[in-house]
């Protein structure tokens, strides 16, 4: 007799998800505190080395069929912020970043962004699916997460860019919806970028951008501090009642159209992407104050050391004795090195101030005049794709095929 297999195989695919994130504040207190140690240690005899480690938060994740996976909805990243979702055979995560302009008029930038990359990841979450190989759609994704937010009336008012990533671990293939200049980079086996995606910018220094403008009658008040800042979950729904059907029809009807009549950004102007990933590429999601400040071949450098580092551990037979854990261990701490290296040479380069930044020269090529950094909250995403090791159940699929 033949073995009786499930309907559904493994993936082809799986992925590691490293995120890192700082916000201004808390990178701006430990700037301060550190040049205070290089200080005090210059009237010191005997010096010592002093490492630059700002405190950035940074998590790691096997993505696969056989490891527990729990989404991230929103962090405290002062403005910015990101999440992850799965959602049948696709990893879907993504970034935004508040527009701290609606800080003058007392509105937190950090309420809107929070809330909108929650919804997201509802949204992806939601997704309708047929198979378990279908692929997640990241434009789809935004715009329904941005109708529920307008049909829930919740008080998040503001802007923010966000960019939404689908990766399909049963083809490989990464679509993207990007609106604004949180972008990304696509890194090959050699950790070089054979994609950049470029800024969505209507001039310089004005992005695309989601707004849900405040009401009239909507009080100003003060920002809140990172501490106290909030955010907006949807609210959970039945899956199949009645009221979770009146909402998908009420959010599929919304065309923003009110917006668009008025001069305002919509998910209908995201600008849509396809690659097809292959084993060992990365890819590399960040909001500005990563790629404003830092170079991608910046990026590809702090790529191939970790990921080299990482090559040689893969290689041992077993870790030297004086190291630590497991190879998988080993692997994902680099992994998560690498993620906290990208966020940290953000902030070291937008201290300077003589610094030819990637900001800088955009500026110089709209007509202004400006030199060094641009301080702002850092955020970055590193997705690592590899090839799934095929399971009992896909060797018996292998065997009867050639039965």
């Amino acid at each position: 007799m033949v073995p009786q297999l499930s309907r559904t195989l493994a993936p082809r695919f799986q992925a590691v998800l490293a995120s890192a994130w700082i916000s201004k504040r808390a990178a701006a207190k430990y700037v301060q505190e550190y040049v205070s140690q290089i200080r005090e240690q210059s009237k010191a005899t005997a010096r010592e080395t002093i490492a630059f480690a700002p405190p950035i938060q940074v998590q790691v994740l096997d993505v696969n069929d056989s490891s527990m996976y729990e989404a991230l909805d929103a962090i405290n990243g002062g403005e910015d912020s990101l999440f992850h979702a799965k959602i049948k055979q696709n990893l879907v995560f993504g970034v935004s970043d508040g527009v701290g302009g609606w800080n003058e008029s007392g509105i937190d930038p950090s309420v809107f962004s929070r809330s909108l990359t929650a919804y997201s990841a509802v949204a992806a979450e939601r997704s309708f699916l047929l198979h378990d190989s279908d692929e997640a759609d990241p434009k789809d994704i935004m715009r329904r997460a941005f109708a529920a937010m307008r049909r829930d009336g919740i008080p998040a008012y503001g802007s923010a860019t966000e960019l939404v990533a689908s990766l399909s671990l049963a083809s490989g293939k990464l679509r993207t919806a990007q609106l604004g200049d949180s972008t990304y980079v696509v890194l090959d086996t050699k950790q070089k970028a054979r994609f950049v995606a470029a800024e969505q910018q209507h001039r310089f220094n004005m992005p695309y951008q989601l707004t849900i403008p405040p009401t009239g009658d909507q009080p100003a008040k003060p920002a809140n501090t990172e501490e106290s800042a909030q955010f907006f979950r949807p609210r959970p729904l039945e899956e199949g009642s009645e009221e979770a059907q009146q909402a998908r029809r009420e959010i599929d009807a919304d065309d923003f159209s009110d917006l668009s009549a008025v001069g305002f950004d919509t998910p209908v102007d995201a600008r849509e992407t396809e690659h097809t990933l292959s084993h060992n590429e990365l890819v590399v999601a960040a909001t500005d104050g990563v790629f404003d400040n830092v170079r991608v071949d910046e990026v590809e450098k702090l790529a191939e050391r970790f990921m080299q580092a990482i090559a040689k551990i893969q290689q041992m037979n077993e870790l030297p004795a004086k190291a630590q854990g497991s190879k998988d261990t080993a692997t994902s701490d680099l992994f998560g090195g690498l993620a906290y290296s990208v966020a940290a040479q953000a902030v070291a380069n937008y201290i300077q101030a003589d610094l030819r930044s990637p900001f800088a020269e955009r500026a110089k090529l709209a007509g202004y005049s400006f030199t060094g950094g641009k301080p702002d909250d850092v955020t970055v995403m590193l997705a690592w794709i590899k090839e799934s090791k095929p399971t009992a159940e896909q060797k018996l699929a292998g065997m009867h095929a050639k039965l």
